[in-house]
């Protein structure tokens, strides 16, 4: 099978010794959506600054197209079938061979289940390497029953102690951490980020000839993300807003929901043709119910485009209200309606011109890259000993 092979950035600068000596192993239950885009966009600058066969990753058979900058020599996969037992044996399985095999010096784990299953499998591992965990979204932050909320936040409140570093990517997901008792100590908040660059739009994109306003959605149809709020908001903005949804339903099909005239459902897209149709667009919404981050935030305000969004997780942190987009809640179709009447009022490539200078100062890869570097970096290269692993225990 070919893969596209990795261009390199041309202003990913030279590493120090000590920084191309590292070996990292990156290991995902699943990466499909925002982990895909994080280790896409991050792999050529790890690549570089480490060396060629010093960055290798461990992710399910199913998913290895979605990492599709990243050669087959430096990828281990294992075989799945949705979320099972016998699917994260296998990932461990893998993950300790790898280990063996490569001697990293850093394995990051990425999102719950990965790190559920490997923090305190590799605890018990002599000479094991750090550990690194980023879990993308606190399992205690979704919406959930009370006792999986304390539950959950007692798993990984414990499990902290066997983390040598904790990633959040967001002040909010920092804050979520304390507020579960987990030690500052551990914790360390590296912002995502995305080349500046935009990939090459598809030229074969259909034309989007409308009066209305142009509103984008880009996600998976579930309850998290919200489209169902988006396509009742929709249905009572028929005469102002023109809406495309890129993406479709991890359990059923797409075909079978119940959408208004002014809604058009595209399926899943590759990431040329999902820049056409934002370069098309005149705003783009983000009606999550919930959200760590929000990865589509940051790639709109790359392509000059306004938000719209609830104020839940990080989002707040990313868009502006009545700077960069508009900003509603409590979450309910009702205030995103109000929220997109506001929105086309607004001066929209304004704001996304504005959106587009704060991506540059917050949001460019190059400045997540630094951060993991000195995360990886301040832990050195020696090994946790007897006494360490026994203080995390």
């Amino acid at each position: 099978m070919l893969h596209e092979r990795i261009t390199i950035p041309k202003n990913v600068s030279t590493p120090s010794s000590e920084a191309a000596a590292l070996k990292v192993l990156h290991v995902a239950e699943t990466v499909r959506g925002g982990i895909a885009t994080y280790l896409n966009e991050l792999h050529p600058h790890q690549r570089m600054a480490f060396g060629r066969g010093n960055v290798h990753y461990v992710i399910p058979s199913d998913h290895r197209k979605d990492l599709n900058g990243v050669e087959d020599d430096e990828i281990s996969t294992f075989r799945r079938q949705d979320r099972s037992v016998l699917g994260l044996f296998r990932m461990a399985v893998t993950t300790l061979q790898q280990i063996r095999r490569i001697q990293p010096d850093i394995v990051h784990i990425h999102s719950t289940f990965a790190g559920l299953v490997l923090r305190p499998l590799l605890l018990l591992k002599r000479n094991r390497p750090r550990v690194v965990y980023c879990p993308h979204g606190w399992a205690f932050s979704r919406e959930t029953s009370q006792l999986s909320h304390q539950t959950t936040k007692l798993v990984e409140r414990l499990l902290a102690n066997t983390s040598d570093q904790i990633i959040c990517i967001s002040s909010d997901e920092l804050r979520e951490a304390l507020r579960a008792g987990i030690s500052i100590e551990r914790l360390v908040m590296v912002n995502n980020g995305i080349s500046s660059s935009r990939p090459p739009l598809d030229s074969t994109a259909t034309a989007w000839t409308t009066p209305k306003t142009k509103v984008l959605f880009i996600g998976r149809l579930d309850r998290q993300k919200g489209y169902d709020l988006l396509v009742d908001s929709a249905r009572k903005l028929a005469d102002v807003v023109d809406v495309r949804i890129i993406g479709s339903s991890v359990v059923g099909k797409h075909e079978k929901l119940d959408v208004p005239a002014n809604v058009s459902l595209l399926g899943w897209m590759n990431r040329g043709e999902i820049e056409a149709q934002l370069e098309k667009a005149d705003l783009v919404v983000i009606p999550s119910r919930w959200e760590a981050f929000g990865l589509v935030a940051v790639e709109a305000m790359r392509a000059a485009k306004p938000i719209v969004a609830f104020r839940i997780g990080a989002l707040p942190e990313i868009v502006e209200d009545g700077v960069t987009g508009v900003l509603c809640g409590p979450v309910s179709a009702a205030e995103l309606t109000t929220a997109l009447q506001r929105a086309a009022t607004l001066d929209l490539p304004a704001m996304g011109r504005r959106g587009r200078d704060r991506f540059r100062q917050m949001y460019d890869i190059e400045k997540t890259h630094r951060a993991l570097n000195r995360v990886y970096l301040g832990l050195g290269h020696h090994h946790q000993t007897e006494a360490e692993r026994q203080v995390a225990v």
